[in-house]
């Protein structure tokens, strides 16, 4: 679908194709003295495109389908030489909403719509107010893309807004941080506490909703997106003082709930992970316990089965050839030792000079090295 126009510039105030609508028994209609207000205009050639082209815009608006109202260049003025950007269809139907909201919830008959802040106070600047009621000193600021939200931007809206309260509101399909810290939507916060997130389906008001959430880091460091307040839109109040609230209660109450809530579920996080941790230690200390103990246990095992062996090898040496073997004896460590044909010592074999003999038919078998160099 092609988006048509959403505004007209009249005597150097711009107009919403929203201007038209008004509310009546929660039910969002033409204004029937704004729709004949507007119709007179585009007769009287009052009507110009925004971009400063020149050329006469008239309304186009019925009663069939709300979408269908909007703003055409008329017949015969168009110079060719038109720069309008097109507004997306989602803001228009933002912008209606929001305009039946305010109307709805405020009963006021002073509002304007894409206020220049140099209508608000001094400024050449080019940003604008979505919504403005001087009588009761309350503006509002809609963005469809956070990226909208520059710093210059904020900066201008917030010193030149004279004394009037500022609603920051942005489209719903910027929700959602992914754990990123989320640049935009935090100027948001910084300047008003919150974020307030609208969702709109085709410019109905009684079906629109809004969501107001807050940013906090949790304990890995992760930026969650904490759920303040989420309903009907026409479930959010303003008060005099420009305050929100919903159920009754203000934003900045549920938020100080809210927050509240944020940090204490942290410090049972980081309590309860701290004890895991502990836990963790305990069970490496005692596990290590387990194994030192296991490989004793193990060792004792081994060297009482090796002394076992050496115990039945000596059995065996010596009851299997007595006559040969009765001057070899093995230690607990496998070591042979031999005692001494001449001296009758017993020491390690290789101390000895000869060995076994020759022919290994003989008792003694090894004389030591004391004994063969003994001149005797």
């Amino acid at each position: 679908m092609v988006v048509q126009r959403a505004e007209a510039l009249c005597n150097d105030k711009f107009i919403g194709i929203e201007y038209i609508y008004t509310i009546i028994d929660g039910k969002q209609i033409n204004d029937p003295e704004k729709l004949g207000e507007i119709r007179s205009k585009s007769r009287n050639n009052e009507l110009f495109c925004t971009c400063g082209c020149g050329a006469n815009l008239i309304l186009v608006a019925g009663d069939k389908n709300l979408r269908q109202q909007h703003f055409r260049i008329k017949k015969g003025t168009d110079t060719g030489k038109c720069t309008f950007i097109s507004e997306g269809q989602k803001s228009i139907d933002s912008k209606i909403v929001l305009k039946c909201w305010l109307k709805d919830i405020l009963n006021i008959n002073d509002l304007e719509e894409r206020v220049p802040i140099s209508s608000v106070d001094k400024s050449d600047r080019k940003y604008e107010f979505t919504f403005v009621s001087n009588k009761r000193k309350i503006a509002l600021d809609y963005n469809y893309n956070r990226v909208n939200l520059s710093d210059e931007k904020m900066e201008v809206l917030k010193d030149n807004s004279n004394g009037i309260k500022l609603i920051h509101i942005v489209d719903s399909m910027n929700e959602g941080t992914d754990g990123q810290y989320p640049e935009n939507m935090m100027k948001v916060q910084e300047k008003q506490g919150y974020c307030l997130f609208l969702a709109v389906e085709d410019s109905i008001y009684d079906e629109s909703k809004m969501k107001a959430v807050l940013y906090e880091k949790n304990i890995d460091g992760l930026w969650s997106e904490l759920i303040i307040a989420e309903g009907f839109l026409k479930e959010f109040k303003i008060d005099d003082n420009g305050s929100l609230s919903f159920g009754n209660q203000s934003l900045m109450c549920l938020l100080e709930n809210e927050k509240q809530k944020f940090i204490e579920k942290n410090e049972e996080e980081k309590k309860k992970r701290e004890y895991e941790q502990k836990q963790e230690k305990v069970w490496k200390a005692e596990r290590r316990k387990q194994i030192l103990e296991l490989q004793k246990r193990q060792k004792e095992y081994e060297e009482k089965i090796n002394v076992q062996a050496t115990i039945k090898e000596k059995e065996f040496v010596r009851n299997d050839e007595p006559e040969k073997y009765e001057n070899i004896v093995k230690d607990p460590c496998n070591d042979t030792y031999i005692r001494c044909e001449k001296c009758r010592k017993l020491d390690r074999k290789y101390l000895f000079i000869q060995y076994g003999g020759v022919k290994w038919d003989y008792r003694n078998v090894g004389i030591c090295r004391d004994c063969y160099y003994s001149p005797q």
